[in-house]
């Protein structure tokens, strides 16, 4: 529990480094979050196509819903790209490889190259080791 409270306080840092048992559970948590919201997104999908026309209650909840759903898939792309960063730098990379992770159909193994590959054992140009 205590590296999610660390790596949700540092979701906006991209210095420093994140090791790959710091990364594997911060992206189970990411990778739960997303599959929460968006089976949260199907059930107002639900709620919009089956009493869209008998409540305007349901069609405000809806966008209510949608709106702090934006806020959290924001926040989702900040911490992802932030730990994507981060990971780069304890492999001895430029935080700007984690543009391949965005990339369809090679970010998914990608993904998982992070998720496999040790960090450099020592200091590197982006700091100590974590």
């Amino acid at each position: 529990m205590s590296v999610l409270i660390e790596q949700f306080k540092q979701s906006f840092k991209y210095t420093g480094r994140l090791s790959v048992s710091d990364y594997r559970i911060w992206s189970a948590w990411l990778l739960l979050l997303f599959i929460l919201t968006y089976i949260a997104h199907l059930y107002a999908v639900y709620v919009l196509d089956n009493y869209a026309g008998s409540s305007i209650n349901a069609v405000t909840g809806v966008h209510m819903f949608y709106a702090a759903l934006l806020l959290v898939y924001v926040f989702l792309m900040f911490a992802i790209t932030s730990a994507l960063v981060r990971r780069h730098h304890d492999l001895g990379r430029s935080g700007w490889f984690s543009v391949l992770w965005f990339v369809p159909y090679i970010g998914v193994g990608y993904w998982i190259y992070l998720l496999c590959a040790k960090g450099t054992p020592g200091p590197n140009a982006y700091g100590p080791p974590v």
